[in-house]
């Protein structure tokens, strides 16, 4: 009879019940592995000086890392330089926390930090070599720069996160 134990004659659930009635049963999930999608081997969850993240077992041969959110990887997401197209990270200076171009000293670029992303804003042209202006700060306050400089030094003041465009002579 099918669902029943042959031996007993009773039913196959019944087995079942007998053993999660037992004291010392633990029921886990089983085990889920990630695969690098780097290099395919596994992923460890390791522990940082920033907690919790995964990285490849064939580190350093494979040098891939994924933020951890509730116990699986996570790949961060990569916020692009707006000149180079470089991936950008973030840094503080003092009590400033901004993001850089993770092509310096080639590239330059700075872009303020809003809640942990880089802030977005408006583009404004620059009116002397035709790219574009980035809001920046600076010991004396917020200001906004050519996004090629030192090739270009055009800078305009801020006015609450909005440049203050001078008329042409």
């Amino acid at each position: 009879m099918a669902g029943y134990d042959d031996k007993n004659d009773l039913p196959a659930s019944h087995w079942e019940q007998e053993f999660l009635s037992q004291d010392d049963v633990r029921i886990v999930a089983p085990k889920v592995h990630y695969r690098c999608p780097k290099c395919s081997n596994f992923l460890l969850r390791k522990e940082g000086k920033n907690g919790f993240f995964w990285g490849c077992e064939s580190y350093p041969a494979c040098d891939y890392t994924a933020n951890d959110e509730a116990g699986k990887p996570i790949r961060a997401k990569r916020y692009l330089c707006p000149a180079c197209h470089s991936p950008l990270r973030r840094k503080s200076f003092k009590d400033n926390v901004f993001w850089g171009c993770s092509n310096y000293p080639d590239c330059k670029i700075t872009v303020e930090d809003d809640n942990g992303v880089p802030a977005s804003s408006k583009k404004y042209p620059c009116r002397e070599c035709g790219h574009y202006l980035v809001r920046k700060k600076s010991k004396n306050g917020y200001f906004w720069g050519c996004i090629q400089y030192p090739k270009c030094t055009h800078t305009l003041n801020d006015d609450n996160g909005m440049p203050v465009l001078r008329k042409k002579r």
